[in-house]
């Protein structure tokens, strides 16, 4: 079998109602003189520059055709183009077919869908965006010579934004992009996935792997089906590293149906990020001269209830090869809202950087997208579990589905187009129904929702095994403050007392969906908002609020920095680090109650679409925010952290409770040393407490209270083995004010740097002044520069005498490198690299 690529250069061109016929080099049949006006148009100019995969309103914008959407309110510009038709086409060369081949055409994804033409010859619909579709076209193609594909994509239907109702909603396709609270409206058209010719005597035209490992973990069994053509008979192959482990017949019947199994002995089990390795496994499907490769990986999963758990809670713990595994992660948007415009190595990029987070679990946010084969793809060579939930969501005003019969039945054959094909993967932990469907009495279930039950009937038929959750949260209860089984929110920063007090009474067993908002990272804000707009940052600009408008706490900002802040720069600091050491906290406040609460997810690791506000860890650029580096401590498997009532004493003794807990376990022995700070780094208090018990689940060793200091202070804590290895340590800066004012009133700090290895690290030493907060190392190239410049960050403030070392790695990057070293209270720094 030969597979011909036809993506790459097209051309597309506008079609306003029925208009896109006088484009697909078909006769047309019109009244008045419509007929006339056609046949001028067909050769006219007005064909534009496209690519496939991509977005129209990508396309529309490479051709000058729209301003950049990503800027400013521009993107209302763009609002129009979803209500067209959009044609596009382009030529191929063929060879003429030899006797007994046959041509197919394959077409992975068009969104909404779209009616598909070769020379003319209309040879079928796409039915919906997760539709992959196969036409044959052999009797058009035999002769070989030159062919034009057309490509009619249709206009995008009409649904629900965010505020809306979700009972309303027919389709089952991305609702961000109608308006969400992090993505203006910009609703995604296109050919987004590949387009191919395959040629051969046989092919296999659909495959479906799915491993199944024995619950003693000594076997395996790879299940296959699927439909071949023009081969009578098929046979698989199982590899691993080159070498074939496992080989035999699979059974084909006489309408081309494929089925059959093969036994895997002494399978090498695939791991959860942090507990092993990843080997993965190829297996080899071949049926007379075609052939088809799927990457899958073996490893056994169930979920069982939590411990004290009550009895009617759902099972929320990960049980991985016989281990439990705490549920350490992310929620997960599409990396751009208009996805056809995803490059695979953002998409790598990003699950690396969830991957080095030390993340165990992403949430495929039902707002969004089915996921794509490379995000699955890169989730299984990172060790990253996916809760994938179907594209379906809550509504603001309404959230529970329709009961419409024929929406049910649509929402059956979505799932028939989806499962297939992502079962192989070793990263997909569980099916999820959507997000935050809910109706009068609380989170829905599937008995309280025919399409949810369909799913998830679907899901079991094509997937037995597989756990499911109805939606996220289950409840009962919705909201984190309510307390409940698996809980969302706050998505806010409370303030700097109403944020402890919060997160220290939490009581969930799952708390799936939870943020702190901040302001954009330097060198995006300096891209996305134009200088006359710059300022105010608050709701009062229109720009600001078009780009973040719910997640805009200028005025907490403000009023937590004494309303001393006065330009943006100030306010970016200000406000990162609020959601910074606000995530982090909740983070580790919720893994303190480990093992009874089994997973913690922020929302969101990145962003769909460059917002001045919002709450993702991870910017559009795909630069780590401050607030990525701290919860990627407080993810860290073993940790002593800081339980406190506050971040600003406002004159009360500083109380701080040390807690440790070690995933890997740790026998007895050890010290854990509590100090308050100055700025300036000199011991204030000190408390030591012995390590006698094992370490493993967390628990509170120690409480340091002291009389408040003026100003800021520092409280470190750490922890070391019997021989003094140090094992963690943690230092946080607090005010001993009403306020965070203390940090505007550092004096300055004097820093020395040392570019090392070509840029591939940089030392820097702290030679004068108080502690340095707030150090941070990061791109500093122009806006439009490729690639990424991925630094280890390190929230803890320096202190005097202290040296750190930033590792950086350069990934896909072209042009000069350039870094800049910044912090509260040191003179910025660019480093120009080789």
């Amino acid at each position: 079998m030969t597979a011909v690529d036809l993506g790459g250069t097209w051309s597309v061109r506008e079609a306003l109602g029925d208009t896109w016929q006088w484009y697909v080099d078909q006769p047309v049949t019109a009244r008045n003189n419509a007929g006339d006006a056609a046949a001028a148009a067909a050769p006219a100019p007005g064909w534009l520059p496209a690519r496939v995969p991509g977005a129209v309103i990508g396309d529309l914008h490479r051709a000058g055709e729209l301003p950049d959407p990503y800027v400013g309110r521009n993107s209302r510009a763009a609002e129009w183009v979803s209500t067209r038709s959009w044609v596009y086409r382009r030529s191929f060369a063929l060879p003429a077919l030899a006797d007994g081949e046959r041509a197919a055409l394959c077409l992975d994804g068009v969104d909404p869908g779209g009616t598909v033409y070769v020379d003319g010859v209309r040879v079928g619909v796409v039915g919906g965006l997760y539709r992959a579709a196969r036409f044959d076209v052999t009797a058009l193609v035999a002769g070989g010579g030159e062919h034009r594909l057309a490509v009619v994509v249709d206009p995008a239907p009409a649904t629900q934004p965010q505020v809306g109702r979700t009972d309303l909603v027919r389709v089952h396709a991305p609702r961000m992009g109608y308006g969400w609270d992090f993505c203006p409206r910009l609703v995604h058209q296109g050919i987004w996935r590949g387009v191919r010719l395959e040629v051969g005597t046989a092919l296999v035209e659909e495959l479906s792997v799915r491993p199944v490992v024995s619950e003693d973990l000594a076997a395996a069994t790879v299940h296959v089906s699927g439909r071949v053509s023009g081969a009578s008979a098929a046979a698989v192959e199982v590899r691993l590293d080159g070498d074939v482990v496992a080989a035999g017949p699979v059974e084909v019947d006489a309408g081309g149906a494929l089925h059959g199994a093969v036994a895997v002995p002494q399978p090498a089990l695939w791991w959860p990020n942090g507990l092993g390795e990843q080997p993965l496994y190829e297996v080899v499907v071949r049926a007379g001269a075609a052939s088809r490769h799927v990457v899958t990986g073996f490893r056994h999963v169930r979920m069982v209830a939590n411990e004290a758990a009550p009895d009617e809670a759902l099972p929320y713990t990960a049980v991985v090869n016989d281990r439990r595994v705490e549920l350490t992660g992310w929620n997960w948007a599409p990396a751009d809202a208009l996805y056809g415009e995803i490059a695979v190595a953002k998409v790598e990029h990003l699950v690396e950087l969830a991957r080095r987070s030390g993340a165990r679990l992403l949430r495929v946010w039902g707002g969004g997208l089915v996921e794509t084969p490379e995000f699955y793809a890169a989730c299984d060579r990172a060790g990253l579990l996916v809760w994938q939930e179907f594209s379906q969501s809550s509504s603001g005003m309404q959230s529970a589905p329709s009961h419409d019969p024929a929406f049910v039945a649509h929402l059956r054959a979505e799932a028939a187009a989806v499962v297939p094909g992502r079962t192989h993967h070793p990263s997909l932990l569980l099916w999820g129904g959507g997000n935050e469907l809910e109706d009068d009495a609380g989170p829905l279930s599937d008995d309280r929702s025919p399409a949810l039950a369909a799913l998830h009937e679907e899901v079991e038929r094509l997937d037995p095994g597989r756990p499911w959750l109805p939606t996220s949260p289950t409840g009962p209860s919705f909201h984190f403050r309510d307390g409940g089984h698996d809980v969302h929110g706050p998505w806010e920063h409370q303030g700097l007392t109403a944020h402890y007090t919060l997160y220290n009474g939490g009581t969930a067993l799952a708390h799936t969906e939870f943020g702190v908002e901040g302001m954009a990272n330097r060198r995006l804000w300096t891209a996305l908002v134009p200088p006359a707009d710059r300022w105010p940052v608050g709701r009062e600009n229109p720009v600001y609020r078009h780009l973040g408008d719910w997640w805009n706490n200028a005025a907490l900002v403000r009023e937590s920095f004494g309303g001393r802040l006065t330009t943006p720069d100030e306010f970016r600091r200000a406000s990162q680090f609020l959601q910074a050491a606000g995530l982090a906290y909740a983070v580790e406040a919720d893994r303190r109650r480990w093992p009874r609460a089994s997973m913690v997810l922020p929302w969101q690791l990145a962003e769909s679409y460059p917002s001045a506000w919002c709450t993702a860890v991870v910017d559009h650029a795909g630069e780590p925010k401050p607030a990525y580096h701290a919860v990627a401590r407080a993810f860290a498997p073993e940790r002593v952290t800081a339980r406190l009532d506050r971040l600003a004493f406002d004159g009360a003794p500083v109380e701080v409770e040390a807690w440790l807990w070690s995933g890997p376990g740790r026998a007895p022995g050890g010290t854990v040393i509590a100090r308050l700070r100055s700025a300036y780094g000199e011991v204030l208090v000190e408390e030591q407490w012995p390590v006698a018990d094992p370490v493993d689940v967390p628990r509170a060793i120690g409480r340091l209270t002291a009389s408040s200091q003026a100003g800021l202070v520092l409280a470190e804590l750490t922890w070391a083995d019997a021989d003094g290895t140090l094992i963690d340590r943690e230092c946080l800066p607090l005010s001993t004010a009403s306020d965070l004012t203390p940090l505007l009133d550092l004096e300055p700090a004097k820093l020395s740097f040392h570019v090392e290895h070509s840029g591939a690290s940089v030392e820097v030493a702290h030679v004068g002044g108080p502690a340095v907060i707030g150090l941070r190392l990061s791109d500093d190239r122009p806006p439009e520069s490729t690639g990424w410049a991925l630094v280890d960050g390190d929230p803890r403030p320096l202190l005097p005498g202290e040296r750190r070392r930033f590792a950086v790695e350069w990934r896909h990057d072209t042009g000069p490198r350039r870094l800049l070293l910044e912090s509260w209270n040191t003179q910025p720094s660019d480093l120009e690299l080789a």
